[in-house]
């Protein structure tokens, strides 16, 4: 029977315990901000459009596009 208590109570310590440490590392973490690297086309200039819709449209200078 004292096998039984140690073991719900060993339990029950370690749930707390977890719970404790898992609020304190949640509540430390920032949300990463998001970036947006642009690579040049190869072999002419590039240039991009942000869209209002977050998309973000890469296109070579001579060949400009649009959101719609």
């Amino acid at each position: 029977m004292n096998r039984i208590v140690n073991l719900i109570t060993a339990t029950a310590l370690c749930a707390l315990l977890c719970a404790c440490a898992g609020g304190d590392l949640l509540a430390q973490q920032t949300p990463a901000k998001p970036t947006i690297v642009v690579q040049p086309p190869r072999g002419e200039p590039g240039d991009f459009v942000l869209c209002n819709d977050g998309r973000v449209l890469v296109f070579a200078a001579s060949h400009p596009k649009s959101c719609s």
